[in-house]
């Protein structure tokens, strides 16, 4: 069942009318929408807006920022924006701050909204969160330093969110988020990531539970899965490898340490799959890649690929958790792949995953 339209790229658009028979809006500006169940137990957020700190519009008011991190300080803000773009290659600025600015003005506008959004999240009332910090669309156009800007997208998530909260029935009794992400590395099809809040293993033990109820039924997609892991990476790894001149992790850092995270994080996965990769060439890696064909895919990993350990610290979580302003959050990185042809699937295992260890 659809309950939200999405562009061809998986770009969350809005809610459709099904939608509303079971929820109300609250909120919609150019950067994301809010909606309440009538019964007051549930809540989703999705983001229109790009996650990017210079794809925005700021005339329309549409924003780049990503919601899933730290609002910066005014200064951190203007420095973030005066590397721009060439700060798109570290993670110093990506992996910690929401946004960049070039002005006060900029930097007192999307902090406002940074603010707001986050006002929709932390509470005292009981509620589950339903939120897609990166569901919006990415128009920012292809060059040489973000050659596939599309790939930072997190494609569909907020179309399995809605479902989500829209099939949960269940009264709810303390404050969750649960946040819905989406990827096209090779992995588990979830990975549970904790904040570095929750019991690590109690969430190990939901995830080997759900592991077992669907580990069938998700090899449906299985090879497509690979395949398309394969495309992604080879044009990602040869794209690095062409402009760099290395495809070893901490030599990228030198010169650019998103390339090396998305390395890391190819390296890793494959490691899930008895691959280890020591040479970091490009054939070893296509060898590597080629090796999985044969093997079955893990259904459901915890703290492995994204913990969420970093962005857990930069939102204060344990401190809202000590304010009373939320009990506990999940963080649910999810197959890009299976959000788009399997959502019934992966909203299944979402509510197993959430009733298990929430309520």
């Amino acid at each position: 069942m659809k309950l939200v339209h999405e562009n061809e790229h998986g770009a969350y658009l809005g809610v459709n009318a099904e939608f509303l028979k079971e929820f109300m809006p609250k909120e919609s500006n150019p950067n994301f929408d809010v909606f309440d169940s009538w019964d007051n137990y549930q809540r989703f957020i999705a983001v229109k807006s790009s996650r990017l700190p210079d794809d925005q519009d700021l005339t329309s008011g549409r924003y780049g920022i990503d919601f899933n991190r730290a609002k910066p300080e005014l200064q951190e803000a203007l420095q973030y924006g005066d590397e721009l773009p060439y700060a798109l290659e570290s993670t110093r600025w990506l992996a910690n701050m929401a946004f960049a600015a070039s002005t006060r003005e900029e930097y007192d506008r999307k902090s406002s909204a940074w603010e707001n959004f986050y006002s929709y999240i932390w509470d005292l009332t009981p509620k589950t969160v339903w939120v897609t910090p990166h569901s919006g669309s990415i128009t920012r156009i292809p060059d040489n330093i973000l050659p596939h800007p599309k790939d930072e997208m997190d494609s569909f998530t907020a179309g399995v969110a809605a479902l989500c909260a829209f099939n949960d029935k269940n009264k709810a009794t303390k404050r969750v988020m649960i946040s819905i992400h989406g990827f096209g590395y090779l992995a588990a099809i979830l990975d549970l990531g904790g904040f570095g809040i929750m019991d690590e293993e109690k969430l190990a033990a939901v995830a080997k539970k759900i592991e077992i109820k669907y580990h069938e039924r998700a090899q449906n997609l299985a090879d497509e899965y690979k395949q398309d892991f394969f495309l992604r990476a080879t044009r990602g790894l040869e794209y690095i490898k062409n402009k760099r001149g290395t495809l070893n992790p901490e030599e990228l850092d030198f010169t650019s340490t998103a390339a090396g995270h998305r390395v890391g994080l190819i390296v890793k996965g494959l490691k899930l799959y008895g691959q280890e990769i020591k040479g970091f060439t490009l054939e070893e890696f296509k060898e590597a890649i080629n090796s999985v064909n044969k093997m079955e895919v893990p259904v459901v990993s915890s703290n492995y690929l994204f913990p969420a350990m970093r962005v857990g610290k930069l939102l204060g979580l344990a401190e809202k958790i000590g304010d009373g302003l939320l009990d506990s959050a999940l963080q649910i990185e999810c197959s890009r792949l299976y959000l788009a042809k399997e959502p019934d699937l992966i909203t299944n295992m979402v509510l197993d995953i959430k009733n298990e260890l929430f309520d």
